[in-house]
């Protein structure tokens, strides 16, 4: 059996161990639901003594995606930056028929970067 724990109206974990604390409502959940709740804790409430799925789950779901990304994103700029540094010591031309520097070419991509983070906000 799988159980889902509600304390204080709020859910509060998943297992497949009975809780006797008393300030704990053991639900009996299904492997399905056990298996989203495992993966995507903020997919049910509890509402009105029972489990329901959370009205708000897609805005959260993408809160979160949008959040993941934006930190992909600052991952991105950080070794870019560390690229710059390099690039303005070091003052090379990357490209001879443009005239673009290293610096210009790491500068363009990290504000490519930031106007995604921007959009993502």
């Amino acid at each position: 059996m799988k159980y889902i724990y509600v304390e204080n109206g709020l859910l509060n974990g998943v297992g497949e161990v009975y809780q006797i604390d008393k300030n704990v409502i053991n639900l009996e959940i299904s492997e399905e639901i056990y298996e989203n709740y495992v993966s995507e804790p903020f997919k049910y409430i509890y509402s009105g003594d029972k489990l329901i799925e959370n009205p708000q789950y897609s805005e959260l779901k993408q809160k979160k995606i949008n959040k993941e990304r934006k930190s992909k994103i600052q991952q991105q700029i950080d070794e870019l930056d560390k690229k710059r540094i390099r690039a303005i010591c070091e003052d090379e031309i990357k490209d001879e028929k443009t005239g673009e520097t290293w610096l210009d070419y790491y500068n363009a991509q990290i504000f490519q970067l930031r106007s995604e983070i921007q959009s993502l906000s």
